[in-house]
């Protein structure tokens, strides 16, 4: 009997011992299926100058300054990796779709192009450090087209997520910066994140993080200079068993200050974000 019940100690204190610590990696692994939901809302408040001509129009809009605009835009999806082959090698598919789109300039509603519905499918695999690599979007070969860029700049985030070698214990903290270079028509834009997770707690399989962010995006086109700057905070839930996040919530504070030819806009946003797994 004693026997027994000292066992069941040294069981519950290993248990104990074992959720004060976890191996944050997020990688995909064989046989799952990943259904994602997003919302995302970004609401900008910006002031006009340079070009009295454009200001003028835009008053006879009915606009005044400082200028209040608001995007919303949903997505819904899901994942799906197959079984490794002999390569190690698991196939992957991603197909996701826009749920809803709106963007709105004070009250008044603005058409945009993206149509809501419309599905796209990301054809690739995941390698044996659980990282997804883009091979095709739509099921078509890639060639020198905006499908390959887009799969490049995918590819390229993937490439550079790393994660800590070593168990986090509660208060630890991780930091990882993410620069990436998006092609735009005979440019590019500098865009860089950087996030550092503090992990604040273990309990039911999952472990707890707090976020503090800080991004810097620069946009130098013909015609354009832009520059996006700011910071943030979130929280994010991460299965253990998965080694994927459950959910993901941030919200960032911007700045914004560039020009569009002889246009200067100067304002601040919040962009605020939502991302939630659900994991079979």
């Amino acid at each position: 009997m004693k026997k027994s019940i000292c066992l069941l100690l040294l069981l519950f204190v290993f248990k104990a011992e074992a959720q004060k610590s976890v191996l944050f990696k997020m990688k995909y692994l064989p046989n799952r299926t990943y259904t994602m939901g997003t919302s995302m809302t970004m609401n900008f408040n910006v002031d006009l100058s340079g070009n009295e001509d454009i200001i003028e129009k835009i008053k006879a809009e009915g606009f005044t300054q400082p200028i209040k605009a608001n995007i919303a835009m949903s997505t819904s999806g899901n994942t799906k990796t197959g079984a490794p082959g002999a390569d190690n090698v698991t196939p992957m598919i991603m197909a996701y779709k826009i749920e809803q789109i709106s963007v709105k300039i004070g009250e008044k509603a603005i058409p945009v192009p993206l149509k809501a519905n419309s599905q796209v499918s990301i054809y690739g695999h995941v390698g044996q450090d659980g990282k997804f690599k883009a091979d095709s979007l739509n099921g078509n070969n890639l060639k020198d087209t905006s499908e390959k860029k887009i799969t490049q700049i995918m590819n390229a985030i993937q490439n550079k997520i790393k994660f800590p070698e070593k168990p986090m214990h509660i208060g630890d903290t991780f930091t990882q910066e993410m620069p990436i270079s998006i092609p735009m028509a005979e440019n590019n834009g500098e865009t860089n994140v950087k996030a550092t997770y503090k992990l604040v707690s273990i309990a039911n399989g999952n472990a707890y993080f707090d976020i503090i962010q800080n991004a810097d995006v620069q946009i130098n086109i013909k015609g354009v200079e832009l520059k996006i700057s700011g910071s943030g905070t979130g929280k994010l839930v991460y299965s253990i068993k998965n080694n994927f996040p459950l959910d993901y919530k941030t919200s960032l504070n911007l700045a914004i200050d560039g020009k569009i030819n002889t246009l200067i806009i100067k304002g601040t946003a919040i962009l605020d974000a939502d991302y939630n797994n659900t994991i079979n």
